[in-house]
């Protein structure tokens, strides 16, 4: 299937987006996804976020810095699809995780971030494959089983921004640790807004 067709399987809205030669601005993507009406596809997604044009100003009054930990913030959510945007200062990372039952995709807005994938070994520790650096405007998408943790490891201090879109909303996954050879699987409560993976 081309990648016209899978878009347009998506409904109305995403048509109108595929057949515009513009980008998306931050309200058009908040409007776009309000109108989806079932799980997006991971070629759906990356066809979101890589044309998203979030401008500069945008950015710098979405995002919000903790010292502790890196902050997540939610523009949107419905029962198809969640869209945050997550801010980083320099050293701060993700924990290790999956994502049951779940499409994601991320963006850099600003800076540049490092993934890093794990796989399991046969011993039921998981062990790092490769590491990845994802400049600004790059988008990575994963699903699923897909374990892997997201770093701010720039130099000179610099934070970073990530646009992430879920397909369904995260409602559990998996928790990581080099040290443990089980994870452990975390659900999320109905009306939780907030979590630190």
């Amino acid at each position: 299937m081309r990648h016209s067709e899978t878009v347009a399987s998506q409904g109305p809205a995403l048509i109108t987006l595929f057949d515009s030669d513009f980008g998306l601005s931050y309200q058009s993507l908040i409007e776009q996804v309000a109108l989806i009406d079932k799980p997006l596809p991971l070629a759906t997604i990356r066809f979101i976020l890589e044309s998203v044009d979030i401008k500069d100003e945008e950015i710098k009054s979405l995002a919000s810095f903790e010292k502790d930990s890196y902050c997540r913030k939610r523009l949107f959510k419905n029962q198809h699809c969640e869209v945050l945007i997550l801010s980083w200062l320099n050293g701060q990372r993700s924990k290790i995780h999956d994502h049951m039952d779940t499409a994601c995709g991320v963006r850099v807005l600003e800076g540049e971030a490092t993934e890093t994938v794990f796989d399991t070994a046969e011993n039921g520790y998981i062990y790092a494959v490769q590491s990845t650096h994802y400049p600004k405007g790059t988008v990575t998408v994963s699903q699923d089983n897909d374990i892997h943790q997201i770093s701010n490891l720039q130099a000179d201090d610099k934070p970073l921004v990530t646009l992430h879109v879920y397909s369904p909303p995260l409602s559990q996954f998996h928790l990581y640790q080099l040290e443990k050879g089980q994870p452990e699987l975390l659900v999320l409560q109905q009306d939780t807004w907030f979590y630190e993976i």
